[in-house]
């Protein structure tokens, strides 16, 4: 009673620190400041900005000395200014070869590239260099080979020594523009520039780009907006602003469309607001840079609206509106943008540049014929979060490895026989087995690549915590009396009494060999996780991982097992819920939290269209059916805990408590991960320094946002989790060598014979366990959920087509069984490498495919002749009537 209170009080003041109204949001962390002043008094639109060798450098520019208003014209300046890390004036005193603005300006080790641009009379298609010499104070220059057509407003960038180039306009005139895009490399410069593909969308100018990691991990160009100019018949000029977005590929040479601007409303409420409503919002002329590895930054820009009156003629300049401060971020992983916040003065034509720490946008055009001198600085230091994984964490972390391996020890005196190792005397209470079921599902898979699933997309995979229902309805049922009749020690036991040894021994291999794959990907995800915030090396962390794994399973068995599991569930659901508290905290709250959700759709389940490739409803009903049936029927690690338990009710009861808990920690879990996205998405800067792997998602924000000595609890517990995985299939597959293999062709021995030998198949296949995780983080896989359940529906549709063969017909005979398990496994081969159908229906084709086909061919081959009492659901309860 006094342990019921007290959790009971735990959970009551968690419960109470979350605030259930919508507050204010959190501060969203665009930390800008102000350099000195660019020494030209009204400021410059087009100025040519870039960095070298500390250096910050602007130059050139164009400007109206008489105000536009007053029909001033537009005069091209010369003048170079130097800024020098920490000084407060800019060096001037230098000259440009002519005056020019509007060219194109990237940053590289070699300098300055400095693209086209234009002057009063042309548009230019030289090229040249700005390299800043620290010796003598000056700016040097360099020329580079022309392009091959003239090019101003348009947008470069560099990736290493390669210069790409976006053509803007060709002529003084906005229109007819022609689109080209090129490369120039800066280490073969004779090669001169050289054409590439264009991008898919309109031909535009005043694009924004930026340079930033894609797929893979591909340093990739992406370009968003820009605008284009036609003209009516009667010579009133049109303006296109477009809102579509691209990533080009340098590796593949291909443009690929990405997600196009947000539609956002316009925080002005000007007057004709209303026939933008609704609309996707565009940053033409916009500047951009990079934060971090996955996170684009675009600053202010031009949305073509407000330009023209009701007659469709020019609009004084006078009464334009100014620029919308407005900051937006890009996420190349989630592939969304996000409105995060503003920037002091907003600016158009101008080059956003990283310098000292912090992304700086000089000069600019606030609003048409207006510039500005100042000069605004975004800090990426002060507000970015900072991974603190401390002294005391690692010593909770090895505090809680330590008491794993004492679990071990303590249990390695109470395993005397092969009985007692594999199932610990059948004295497991019934919730310590229900809760070691879940614990073995339940995973580091689980803890960091659910949450890293809806933070990516949404919460339609929640279907498969739901769809578990029915299968606990068919497992308590219709299997577990089976099993716990024959009193089995592996479930392929009971498909020898069922069908044959030979059906028995394949299945059993099928499972050996899809274990020996699992082992290490469940050892992998969190040696992943901890070498993204600590210093150790991935590598070590699974081979620490795997040793300590490998110690305590040697040692005490499947008693250890189920013992570790039921710590680190209550870890892991204590930290995940201590995540989502946390973050629904610094979100404004939980209605603050799900009001954003909703806007972004995160809460999205059910997609009702017909497809068989999508993650629509169906697929993800019946695919999720037939997944979850497969560990609870047909494999060996989920199987043995409920043969743990004293007798089959409280079996039973373990397998309900297992349900009772799957639903509500998947709510968890998926909540986790919207929380998340609604954080991170209002926190761009913290955004951007995530690490580029999705399943890396929930160890960082545990690392920077949680308490020293907290944060080493919960990574602890997904070591554990991890740990608890390996075990499980170290100590299957040992059961299933030990029972199918060993002991049933071997002459008889002793029980001390074959506890040595399963002790000694641990140890090799620990070694084997960790060794595959090591191969396996050689590869890029994006989402170890998906590629997990892609190998689950490859190696046990077929497995559990046999076991539905066994269960639910009196017809089958062994040779349908094996004929049907053939089939099935071939069927899903077939459908995974020769269509798109999604990987989820792998396990429904392959068992489907294997009943239907074993079924066929007993009926055939004369079906079943052996006596079956007891041995389906039919026969068993013809016994118990019998036995009534």
């Amino acid at each position: 009673m006094q342990i019921r209170r007290l959790l009971f009080s735990i959970l009551l003041q968690l419960l109470l620190v979350i605030p259930v109204t919508a507050q204010e949001p959190a501060s969203i962390g665009l930390s800008f400041s102000l350099l000195p002043d660019v020494p030209a008094a009204i400021g410059l639109g087009g100025p040519l900005v870039g960095t070298h060798d500390g250096a910050l450098i602007v130059a050139g520019g164009a400007n109206f000395p008489t105000p536009l208003t007053e029909g001033g014209p537009k005069v091209w300046h010369d003048e170079v200014f130097v800024l020098l890390p920490g000084a407060e004036q800019w060096l001037t005193g230098q000259k440009l070869p002519r005056p020019i603005a509007y060219a194109s300006c990237t940053s590289t080790a070699r300098g300055i590239v400095v693209v086209g641009g234009s002057d009063a009379d042309q548009v230019y298609s030289t090229a040249f260099l700005m390299r800043w010499d620290a010796d003598s104070k000056q700016v040097l220059f360099e020329s580079l080979p022309d392009l091959p057509a003239a090019s101003a407003f348009g947008s470069a960038e560099s990736i290493g020594d390669i210069v790409y180039l976006c053509q803007g306009k060709h002529q003084k005139s906005d229109l007819q523009l022609t689109g080209g895009f090129w490369q120039l490399n800066l280490g073969a410069i004779d090669t001169g520039w050289q054409s590439l593909p264009e991008h898919p969308g309109p031909v535009r100018f005043k694009m924004s780009t930026a340079v930033q990691q894609g797929p893979g991990g591909e340093a990739c160009l992406f370009l968003f907006s820009g605008t284009s100019t036609s003209e009516t018949d009667q010579g009133d000029p049109r303006f296109h602003a477009y809102t579509d977005s691209y990533r080009y590929s340098p590796l593949e040479r291909l443009w690929s469309e990405v997600a196009s601007l947000p539609k956002l409303d316009d925080p002005r409420h000007l007057a004709g607001e209303e026939k933008f409503a609704n609309e996707r919002w565009p940053i033409s002329a916009s500047c951009a840079e990079s934060v971090g590895t996955r996170t684009i930054v675009t600053f202010s820009g031009s949305t073509d609206r407000y330009i023209l009156d009701d007659n469709g003629k020019v609009l004084p300049a006078a009464v334009r509106p100014q620029f919308l401060p407005r900051v937006l971020s890009y996420d190349t992983v989630t592939d969304r943008w996000s409105d995060v916040g503003r920037m002091p003065v907003a600016v158009v034509t101008t080059e956003a540049v990283h310098w000292q720490g912090q992304i700086v946008i000089p000069s600019g055009e606030t609003q048409p014929g207006i510039r500005t001198p100042k000069v605004q600085a975004l800090s990426l230091e002060s507000t970015a979060a900072v991974a603190h994984f401390e002294a005391l964490d690692y010593a909770v972390l090895g505090l809680y490895l330590l008491l794993m391996v004492a679990i071990g020890i303590y249990f390695s005196r109470r395993s005397s026989t092969t009985d007692d190792f594999f199932l610990a005397g059948r004295k497991i209470p019934w919730w310590a087995a229900g809760l070691s079921v879940f614990g073995t599902q339940l995973s580091a898979i689980t803890f960091m690549a659910i949450p890293a699933t809806s933070y990516g997309s949404d919460w339609r995979r929640f279907v498969g915590s739901v769809m578990l229902l029915p299968v606990m309805l068919l497992v308590i049922y219709c299997f577990l009396p089976l099993f716990r009749r024959l009193d089995v020690t592996t479930a392929y036991e009971y498909l020898e009494a069922r069908f044959s040894v030979a059906v028995r021994v394949l299945a059993s291999a099928i499972f050996i060999l899809f274990q020996l794959g699992r082992m290490g990907i469940v050892l992998l995800l969190p040696a992943i996780a901890l070498s993204a915030v600590t210093a150790m090396d991935t590598y070590l962390c699974i081979a620490l991982m795997g040793l300590l794994a490998t110690i305590y399973t040697v040692l005490g068995g499947i008693s250890a097992v189920i013992w570790t599991d039921v710590l680190q569930v209550f870890v892991l659901i204590g930290g995940a819920l201590l995540c989502l508290i946390v973050t629904i905290q610094d979100v404004g709250g939980l209605s603050a939290m799900i009001e954003a959700a909703q806007v972004s759709d995160k809460f999205h389940i059910f997609d009702w269209r017909w497809s068989s490739s999508d993650m629509v409803a169906w697929v993800l009903m019946v695919g999720f059916l037939f997944t979850n049936l497969v560990p609870y029927t047909s494999d060996q690690t989920v199987i043995q805990r409920y043969l743990t338990t004293p007798d089959e009710k409280q079996a039973a009861k373990g397998l309900w408590l297992n349900l009772i808990i799957t639903i509500p920690t998947g709510i968890l879990f998926y909540g986790l991960g919207t929380a998340l996205y609604v954080y991170y998405t209002s926190h761009p800067l913290e955004q951007a320094m995530l690490p580029a792997a999705s399943d890396q998602l929930v160890p960082w924000f545990v690392v920077t946002h949680l308490p020293s000595g907290v944060a080493g609890v919960v990574v602890a517990g997904i070591f554990a989790a991890a740990m608890s995985s390996l075990d499980s299939s170290m100590n299957s597959i040992s059961a299933a060598v030990v029972n199918d293999f060993v002991g049933r062709f071997s002459a008889k021995g002793r029980q001390q014979d074959f506890l040595k030998l399963a002790r000694r198949l641990t140890l090799v296949l620990g070694v084997i366990g960790t060794g595959a995780a090591m191969v396996l983080a050689t590869y890029e896989i994006k989402y170890l959920f998906d590629f997990f359940q892609r190998g689950l529906g490859l190696f046990g549709g077929g497995l559990l087509g046999v076991f539905l063969l066994a269960v639910f017909t009196r017809r089958c005979n062994a040779i349908g069984a094996l004929v049907g398990l053939v089939s099935g496994a071939s069927a899903t081969i077939a459908v995974a490498f020769g269509t798109d159908i999604n990987f989820l229906l792998y396990a429904a084709i392959g068992s489907c495919t294997c009943f239907v086909v074993g079924y066929l061919v007993s009926l055939v081959t004369g079906g079943q002749d052996r006596d079956l009492a007891g041995l389906t659901l039919a026969t068993l309860r013809d016994v118990r009537n019998d036995a009534g």
